[in-house]
């Protein structure tokens, strides 16, 4: 009689429309390989980051380099961007596809032949450039300054902005909500500076690749996992269970809603994104921009771009924009 008192009373309140608290679910598994509950701030050197205009790059040039084989660094477990198709084991996406156009623009009709892909952890991607290990990087990297000082940029192939992935029954609607919050980006990435420099109280959290992250969300070990848009979509497919967080006016930081078709939008940084060379190899740049070019203007870069990022609000093609010679590049 006792326990069905109880199972009334429950469908009592159910029926009410009481509603429970929310309560993050508990943490019932280990935390994946290499995440990071306290981060550690990088101290700031003078001249670390240098003034510069992040979306500027070396003039294209149709000359083809010389090369037997073209080694890219790339993600395999990035939905829509760059990952490796579980049913063939071929590596597919966003990033793949414009990084094809190249290498036929390099090889011919037998590219695919001619192209190593090499999977590399975003954090290492800056190392094995220079190291030789691989002469492109196509990582959803975003062009930064301080980047550039080691590295040099492709053109924009893609304009985007961090927000937040939670989960749906979660009742944060605002990137204030998550004060004190643990927030969950993969390691060596832009987002987690980001995170931090809100000033709004969140936790950072890191876990060595932002896939890791979502995992952390699902096992309570985070509230929310902060990345560029154009990831967290591919993430949010992998979990039924998680939303974006809504938009605000002006997002926290000021925004970046400039560059969204979205008059409100849930992105709080720019986040143009760019293809990583050596310094040295300029030909493989420039004639990476005048492929980037022909994308632009043919109509393959939407193509592609709707094929992979249909749900993406960014406003199309980025411009492209370019120093006035190759002497020019100031890094």
């Amino acid at each position: 009689m006792r326990r069905a008192a109880v199972t009334l009373a429950a469908l009592a309140l159910a029926v009410s429309g009481c509603a429970t608290p929310y309560r993050p679910p508990p943490i019932t598994e280990p935390t994946p390989a290499g995440a990071l509950f306290s981060v550690p701030q990088e101290p700031a050197k003078k001249g670390d980051e240098p003034d510069c205009d992040p979306r500027y790059s070396l003039p294209p040039s149709p000359v083809r380099p010389r090369l037997d084989r073209l080694k890219v660094g790339v993600s395999q477990s990035t939905p829509r961007m760059s990952f490796r198709n579980p049913r063939t084991g071929e590596f597919e996406g966003f990033e793949i596809e414009l990084v094809m156009e190249v290498a036929k623009a390099l090889f011919g009709p037998r590219a695919r032949q001619r192209v190593d892909f090499v999977t590399v952890p975003f954090s290492e991607g800056v190392r094995r450039l220079n190291d030789g290990t691989i002469d492109l990087f196509a990582q959803s990297m975003t062009t930064t300054c301080r980047r550039a000082t080691e590295i040099a940029y492709s053109s924009d192939y893609l304009d985007t902005g961090q927000t937040m992935l939670v989960r749906k029954g979660s009742p944060y609607q605002r990137v204030e909500d998550l004060r004190g919050k643990r927030v969950c980006s993969g390691a060596s990435t832009v987002s987690v500076d980001h995170v931090r420099q809100l000033e709004v109280g969140l936790v950072p959290v890191v876990a060595a690749v932002t896939s890791d992250c979502l995992l952390m969300l699902e096992q309570g070990q985070a509230e929310a996992v902060s990345s560029d848009e154009n990831i967290l979509i591919g993430l949010r497919e992998m979990s039924g269970d998680t939303r974006m967080l809504p938009g605000t006016t002006p997002p926290p930081g000021g925004g970046r809603c400039v560059w969204n078709v979205n008059p409100v939008c849930g992105w709080f940084s720019d986040e143009p994104h760019g293809f990583a060379f050596r310094k040295r190899d300029v030909q493989l740049l420039r004639f990476t921009n005048h492929v980037l070019d022909e994308l632009r203007a043919d109509g393959r870069w939407k193509r592609i771009h709707d094929t992979w990022l249909s749900g993406h609000p960014d406003k199309g093609p980025p411009p492209a924009h370019y120093l006035k010679n190759a002497t020019a590049w100031p890094y």
